[in-house]
This record gives C-alpha cells, sequence and structure tokens, in this order.
C-alpha cells in the first residue's frame, strides 16, 4: 500500500509539472518571441542608421570654419525640472559653424551668417534653453542647433557646429 501511494504522488507531481510546462510554453514563450523580434528589429535599425550616419560625414578638406567668439563666458539658463529649486545653467565661450564647401548655396550661407550671426546665436541659445540640467548633452544640443540653422537658412552646406568652453552647471 505505501508502494501504491508513492507511486500515486509521483503521478501527481509529474502531471502537475506537465501542466505547468504546458503553461509556460503557452503563456510566456509568444509574449519572449514578440520581445525578442522588438529588440531584433530595433538593433536592426539602429545598425541602419548609424551606418547611413557614417556615410554622411563630409571630409575635412571640404569643411570650412567661421567662428563667432565671445569677449567673455555666456551664460543660458535652462529649463527648470519638477521639484528643483535650483537654478541652472550652461556656459558657452563662443560658436564655430562648420560649412561644407562643396554643397549647393555655401557663398550665400556663408555670406549671410557673416554679415549677421544674430541669428546663429539665437538659434543655438534657444536650443540650449530647451533642455534641463538632466537632459543636456553637447551632442543633443549641436544635432539641435545644426538642424534648426539647416532649416533656418534652407541648406545643407552647415554641417556641424562645435561650443567651445561648453560647461552645464
Amino acid at each position: 500500500m505505501k508502494k501504491n501511494i508513492l507511486t500515486i504522488v509521483i503521478m501527481a507531481a509529474s502531471i502537475i509539472n506537465l501542466v505547468l510546462t504546458a503553461v509556460l510554453i503557452f503563456s510566456v514563450m509568444p509574449a519572449m518571441n514578440k520581445t525578442s523580434n522588438l529588440i531584433d528589429k530595433s538593433v536592426i535599425d539602429l545598425e541602419i542608421e548609424s551606418k547611413n550616419e557614417k556615410n554622411e560625414q563630409t571630409p575635412v578638406e571640404n569643411l570650412e570654419v567661421f567662428e563667432i567668439p565671445y569677449e567673455a563666458n555666456v551664460n543660458i539658463n535652462l529649463q527648470k525640472e519638477a521639484g528643483d529649486e535650483q537654478d541652472h545653467y550652461a556656459v558657452i565661450k563662443g560658436i564655430r559653424v562648420s560649412f561644407d564647401k562643396e554643397a549647393d548655396g555655401f557663398s550665400d550661407v556663408k555670406g549671410l551668417i557673416e554679415k549677421n550671426t544674430t541669428y546663429v546665436e539665437d538659434i543655438v541659445k534657444e536650443t540650449i534653453s530647451s533642455f534641463s540640467s538632466s537632459t543636456i548633452s553637447e551632442e543633443k544640443v549641436k544635432e539641435e542647433a545644426v538642424k534648426k540653422l539647416q532649416e533656418r537658412y534652407d541648406t545643407k552646406c552647415i554641417v556641424e557646429i562645435s561650443l567651445p568652453g561648453f560647461l552645464v552647471s
């Protein structure tokens, strides 16, 4: 009789194991597959995007840099974060705009910017002030400012900006 009870317990444990395995296969596995596919798709998209960005870089010999220096450091207030009472600001010593000499409209756009640097300064300051102290990074600011400058001057000859002395406090 002890052997029969032991056999029944082993059989019940095996059936419970089988049921739990089936639940695992039919409930957890589809979700894991969806997550895996999503991650694979995201990685592939990022790889394609990074390859496109590398192909768009302008050769150094085609770059011409125009500098807008400041006599003193310029402080730009950043957005306040919820619950943060302290003022944060970014500091820059100037702006350097890099042009692609081979691009259409290079001489026209460069001439406009050399005559009046106000728009470039305003766009860079607006871009910096749109970030908070936790979200700002020099790369993000440069990327956004280049996009805005390209839109403002309706050209692709502005390929990069540099912010000497960039500091966040």
